[in-house]
């Protein structure tokens, strides 16, 4: 399956918004990746993406009218996977997007048939109740240590 429709609403929101949004199973062009980063703040440049797109075993990319407005990817090595760039355009947010974006990797990885592979993602700050939705932990828990992040000297 290359793409799905799926209807959304947030009568919390606004009553009166339903969408219908096509999700697709591939990473969205280099243009609309870009203009997706910069909706919610965030840079890339073309090089960047197109180094993206190499490395992404696994994508999702929301639609509204031809319009991205989310998107999600799987980074990894067969063993390891990393989920990244969970980003949904602002005008979007609150809708469940990027539920569905989650909800959609999370399928996807449950496809694979290997016990010895492992899921993570690199929550923002603050962000980690909605991953936890998901079934992902925080790290350190009595399994792991933290994660952690170089910085150099």
């Amino acid at each position: 399956m290359n793409s799905k429709k799926l209807v959304v609403f947030n009568d919390k929101r606004d009553n009166t918004f339903v969408k219908t949004v096509i999700v697709k199973y591939s990473m969205p062009t280099n243009r609309e990746f870009i203009k997706l980063f910069n909706s919610v703040g965030w840079e890339r440049d073309n090089k960047r993406v197109s180094e993206n797109r190499k490395h992404t075993v696994f994508a999702v990319s929301i639609y509204v009218d031809k319009i991205i407005i989310g998107m999600g990817r799987v980074v990894g090595d067969g063993s390891y996977f990393t989920i990244y760039d969970i980003v949904v355009d602002k005008a979007y947010q609150g809708l469940g997007i990027g539920s569905i974006i989650m909800r959609e990797i999370v399928e996807w990885y449950k496809t694979i048939e290997d016990d010895d592979t492992f899921l993570y993602v690199n929550a923002s700050k603050d962000r980690e109740k909605f991953y936890q939705k998901f079934g992902f932990c925080v790290r350190p828990n009595e399994d792991v240590g933290a994660g952690m992040k170089w910085y150099g000297d």
